[in-house]
């Protein structure tokens, strides 16, 4: 239990006393009075801004023994105000003065681990604050009372905030931690087993006790890192060295709040006097105490990855790139080029440096054709940089980046910010010093001078951020940063048996990691488990993820709990994978995966979807809800009379009596859907639409509660995961719920969501099989684990160079390589270091599985890391399997009364994802994401061209004639209201003039339609040109606006329009496609037998296509730019008919 989580018990405790003995929760103001009243304080209400608040809006005075509040809001933000500080007192003795600045009545337990939110940290103080808020608002309204009135009495939120006179925000926040979250009786680290407390070794006193001069220690997995650190720090205490001269940095947040709670057990007072923190936080720190000289305002704005993005589209159309020139949907590119600037901060580059190495770079590459392109795409990101850096300091602006960056800079080139920091900071702790980057290197030998208080602390062999710049190097160059070091290693494994130390020592000796460190010599302070780690190897994927499911069961039934074993992955998708197969066989999971992803997650997107969509296509989900279950043929009438009608926002909900034909099951289902939404406004916060559905309007908290089951408790935390995310969103123009809307998709599209995959503290109460990746298991330990994957492009992963590939010599100690070649060194021993974490998170037992056969039958090889540790291992001849369940199928049935006709568009659009083709040309739900202004350009460049086709398909028109069509399409589709209109007029303008030039060789015949036929159905053809060359030749064109794919004649597409072509011109016919974008034409070249493959698959897709066969193929960079993102999923029962005349394939 964490003292957050004590606090609010002691608080609940002290409720029930108070009622006890006769106070009235119902009047809050007095019932806090009356408790103040028991412990002898006087309460007494001041005026806003009164002297005696000290600044703040409440306060206690230790010596006088009162307590002050603003006199100011309602009885109950009186009360909270009052309850504060009361628990200053009740946790802390009463010893101390309190002043409480600001409070957040319906703040969370914890904040969600994504964008800003993930960088910021609290201090010690703030935290503090941020525990009395807990304990104010669990003293007012106990999560168990809270939970008896909503579950036992029926009460709404609505109703508890009434009678209690809160924020129903308050009493929202208090009924989905106590009904989402597990039981308190749960809540605590079920994953750890229990352990009598250790007297400090030898060598960690040693360590602790080290003085004057730089020191650092290298701790291997399981040695009590964290317990030598707190010594440490309690030696410096002890040795009255002043608390606030005390700066401990970390990587995580996690780590900090740790850090601290430890501390703050026996030197609370002094824990909020130090500065502990991350680097990151410690640097924006820094960038606010010396805004001035800086150039920045005293609390700049910082922005994420999502947000940054957003500047910068605004700026591209301005920006002549080639390598990285995007118009369709430049996110992605962006993205990659950020990163690339990003890890140019870590080594704190500037732009004109940046550009400086890219220029170097294309000075050598002389005739080297593919070194010159290298050089080409880093002066195109020295190119995005420089407009980067320009638009951030208009704005005054920071990113991750600059958090160490710029203060690096500051504290080198201004020696009063340096001195000021150093007086300030004398002693100055690291933990985790593997994880340390260039810039964070730079910043410790400015503040630490000569070093002779700086203490570190971390393991070389267990550095496994190196996409964020860190790098065990450092480790191994601590002596030479800080002359006259002292390296001392501990030497007692405490976490593990000695079974299991030897596998990660044996692993540890030729690990690159290794180099430079002292040789890992680590005895098991644990009697030996006479069992020796495993290596089970079996068949398929399929059946390595029953193997895991046996195992799993096999020790669960020999008494080791689920919660206390783990499986960990590289991967989240296969993780994802992992976990929905052991759920299948019955293994309870403890496994958020991608969150917004989620069934229970996507039915609320899918509703909120409604509030602000005329065409409501959000019902095809909300159909398939308990409360709202509708056939598939009501769910579409519904939908296609809004699309006829061409209705407005929340027209629908009046579509009960004005839809013919609905079923009697259909008109009930919309018009308690109907009920849901009575009252709401598309401008509402969508945190509070989302909370009261999930408390009141859906019933899903109190449900979920009363369940209890695993699978009902991990549904329970996403929604809390979830919630907690919609509580602070970034603000803009626009509706909120669809800013929300588009940010998420963002998120998914940059990954940036993978912070909402870590689980709330509180969950650790679940008896449920840890699943988590290695990079998520940092710091973890496990009494079992378990390691898939042990294959061949399993781990070790397979090197995946950078789309933006560092310019040669800007990573540190890159000397004598290129950019490419230092960031697979860095690969290669990142996965290195990987494969040590995961096997050294065990305590007693030890997994480890592979599959031996590939998905077309063939050899599937191990991982090239076992040969160093499978002499340790056991190997099973048949490892036991458990039962595999049957695939779902994912057909519907479509009653034809006609040969269905598709075009070769739509069935290219089922070769990428049937569900897909489903929801778009079969359900007709239409629908898109919000349009950037680059998708505006591009609908103006294709009117223009579906014009040319039909007016102009064997002539060519006046540029008069085009220009006046441009403008009008212009106007009409335009992003005419964007700030930098003319740019993308003026793109969209040369786009036109490739796609003329284009048709400008050969004779142009008229195009018409060519149909192809099978038995299942019709594909009808137009081609975008047919124009006739010398010797009877037949050109036969695509237009595209992007640039082209290396494989991008592997789409079905180019064969459909092949095949087309040649029946209708014959062999001579030569398909060739136009890119706007890049101003090329390639021909499509094939061979027989691709063709014969090809025509084969695209019969199968014919069938499926016919037979209902609509299966959703996941991919991470199509599904969240897929119009349907929110809905897809389950669909409603019942078949569809498509009778004459309605065929959603009708040419």
């Amino acid at each position: 239990m964490d003292a957050t989580e004590a606090a609010r018990r002691e608080a609940e405790r002290i409720h029930g006393m108070a009622v006890e003995a006769g106070g009235d929760p119902w009047s809050p103001l007095i019932f806090v009075k009356q408790e103040a009243a028991r412990r002898d304080l006087d309460v007494y209400a001041l005026s806003p801004g009164d002297s005696q608040l000290k600044g703040g809006r409440a306060a206690f005075d230790s010596q006088a023994g009162i307590i002050l509040y603003e006199d100011t809001g309602s009885d109950f933000d009186r009360a909270f105000l009052v309850a504060h500080e009361l628990g200053h007192v009740v946790l802390e003795g009463g010893v101390h003065d309190a002043v409480a600045e600001q409070v957040e009545p319906d703040r969370s337990v914890e904040d969600a681990p994504v964008g800003i939110e993930r960088v910021l940290d609290y201090g010690a103080r703030e935290r503090r604050e941020i525990r009395m808020d807990l304990f104010a608002r669990e003293l007012l309204l106990p999560r168990s009372t809270a939970r008896r009135l909503h579950v036992i009495d029926g009460l709404s939120s609505e109703d508890i905030a009434t009678r209690l006179g809160a924020p129903p925000a308050v009493v929202q926040q208090q009924l989905l931690d106590a009904l989402l979250l597990p039981p308190q009786e749960a809540a605590k680290d079920s994953t750890a087993a229990p352990v009598a407390a250790l007297a400090p070794d030898q060598t960690q006193m040693a360590a602790a006790a080290h003085r004057d001069s730089p020191y650092q220690l290298q701790a291997g997995p399981g040695t009590g890192k964290t317990r030598t650190l707190v010594r440490r720090i309690e030696s410096l205490l002890s040795d009255g060295v002043d608390p606030t001269s005390i700066l401990v940095l970390t990587f995580s947040n996690k780590a900090a709040n740790e850090l601290s709670e430890r501390l703050a057990a026996s030197n609370p007072i002094a824990t909020a006097a130090m500065w502990i923190g991350t680097f990151h936080a410690f640097g924006l720190d820094v960038i606010r105490r010396f805004h001035d000289k800086l150039g920045l305002p005293p609390d700049p704005r910082l922005i994420d990855r999502s947000e940054a993005i957003e500047l910068l589209e605004d700026e591209l159309p301005r920006l002549p790139l080639r390598h990285y020139r995007n118009l369709w949907d430049p996110t992605l590119d962006l993205s990659d080029m950020l990163h690339a600037i990003s890890r140019a901060k870590d080594e704190v580059l500037d732009a004109a440096a940046y550009r400086a190495l890219a220029q170097t770079m294309a000075d050598r590459a002389g005739s080297d054709a593919a070194a010159a392109v290298r050089a080409e795409k880093c002066l195109e990101v020295a190119l995005l940089f420089e407009s980067y850096e320009r638009t951030m300091a208009a704005g005054h602006l920071v990113d991750f980046g600059d958090l160490v960056a710029r203060p690096v800079r500051l504290v080198e080139s201004d020696g009063e910010a340096r001195e000021a920091l150093k007086a300030r900071h004398r002693h100055v702790l690291v933990d985790e010093y593997q994880d340390v980057n260039r810039a964070s290197v730079r910043l410790l030998k400015a503040i630490a001078g000569d070093g002779r208080n700086l203490w570190v602390v971390g393991d070389a062999r267990q550095s496994i951020y190196r996409f964020r710049g860190s790098s065990a190097t450092n480790m191994a160059r601590f002596a030479n940063d800080f002359p006259g070091a002292v390296v001392r290693q501990l030497g007692i494994n405490y976490r593990s048996v000695q079974e299991v130390v030897d596998v990660f020592t044996a692993f540890s000796r030729a690990m690159a990691a290794s180099s430079g460190a002292i040789p890992l010599q680590l005895t098991a302070n644990r009697d030996a488990m006479n069992a020796s780690p495993e290596w089970r190897v079996v068949g398929s994927t399929e059946d390595e993820i029953s193997a895991v499911a046996a195992a799993i069961q096999e020790l669960h039934e020999s008494g080791t709990p689920y919660s206390r074993q783990a499986l960990l992955c590289a991967s989240n998708a296969r993780l994802s994978e992992i976990a929905e197969g052991l759920e299948a066989r019955g293994i309870p999971v403890l496994h958020l995966g991608s969150i917004f992803e989620r069934p229970e997650i996507k039915d609320l997107l899918a509703l909120l979807s409604m509030l602000t969509d005329p065409h409501a296509v959000g019902l095809v989900r909300a159909a398939t809800m308990p409360a709202y279950e509708m056939p598939l043929q009501d769910a579409m009438r519904i939908i296609e009379r809004l699309r006829e009608s061409r209705a407005e926002t929340l027209d629908w909900l009046l579509f009960e009596t004005q839809v013919p034909d609905l079923s009697a099951e259909g008109r009930s289902a919309l018009a308690r859907l109907a009920a849901l939404f009575a009252g709401l406004s598309p401008k509402a916060n969508p945190w509070a639409i989302l909370a009261t559905w999930v408390i009141d309007g859906l019933g899903l908290a109190k449900a979920l509660h009363l369940a209890g089951d695993s699978q009902s408790r991990m549904k329970g935390l996403a929604l809390w995961q979830f919630l907690n995310f919609c509580r602070r969103q970034p603000g803009g123009a626009g509706i909120p719920s669809v800013r929300l809307l588009d940010r998420i998709r963002r998120l998914v599209l940059l990954t940036e969501d993978r912070g909402l995959r870590q689980l709330p503290s509180v969950a650790e109460g679940i008896d449920a099989v840890r699943l988590m990746t290695i990079h998520a298991s940092k710091g973890l330990e496990f009494d079992v684990v378990h390691i898939p994957g042990m294959v061949t492009s399993g781990l070790p992963r397979n090197n995946m160079a950078p789309r933006c590939v560092p310019p040669d010599g800007l990573i540190h100690g890159s000397d004598g390589m290129t950019g490419l070649e230092a960031a697979k060194a860095g690969h290669d021993e990142e996965e290195e270091c990987l494969f040590f974490v995961a096997l050294s998170r065990a305590r007693d037992r030890l997994f480890l599985y592979a599959s031996s056969v590939q998905s077309d039958g063939k050899k599937r090889n191990p991982s090239k890391f076992m040969p160093a540790i499978e002499h340790l291992l056991a190997r099973p001849a048949q490892p036991p399997l458990s039962d595999a369940p049957p695939c779902p199928g994912s057909s519907i049935r479509i009653d034809w009364e006609e040969k269905p006709v598709w075009t070769d568009s739509q069935i290219n659009l089922f070769e990428r994802c049937p569900r897909r083709f489903l929801y778009t040309h079969v359900l007709k739900l239409g629908g898109r994401r919000t349009e950037t202004a680059f998708m505006k350009m591009h609908n103006v460049v294709s009117d223009v061209f579906d014009w040319l086709k039909t007016t102009h398909a064997t002539t060519s028109p006046s540029e008069t004639e085009l220009f006046t069509r441009f403008d009008e399409a212009w106007q009409a589709k335009g992003a005419t209201d964007h700030g930098y209109a003319e740019d993308y007029r003026r793109i969209g303008r040369r786009l036109v003039d490739v796609l003329v030039e284009s048709r400008s060789s050969g004779v142009r015949a008229a195009v018409t339609p060519i149909s192809l036929g099978w038995a299942e159905g019709e594909i009808v053809v137009v081609p975008d040109s047919v124009s006739h060359g010398d010797q009877g030749h037949v050109r036969v064109g695509r237009v595209k606006t992007g640039k082209p794919r290396s494989n991008a004649f592997d789409d079905i597409e180019y064969t459909i329009l092949h095949l087309a072509a040649v029946q209708t011109y014959g062999m001579q016919a030569q398909v060739e496609v136009t890119y706007l974008t890049s101003e090329t034409t390639e021909p499509m070249t094939l061979t027989a037998r691709k063709l014969e493959t090809r025509r084969n698959k695209l019969q199968d897709i014919v069938r499926g296509a016919r037979l209902g066969e609509f299966e959703a193929k996941a991919e991470a960079r199509s599904c969240p730019r897929c119009p349907h993102f929110f809905v897809c999923g389950e669909l409603p029962a019942g078949a569809l008919s498509i009778g004459n005349g309605d065929s959603p394939f009708r040419f």
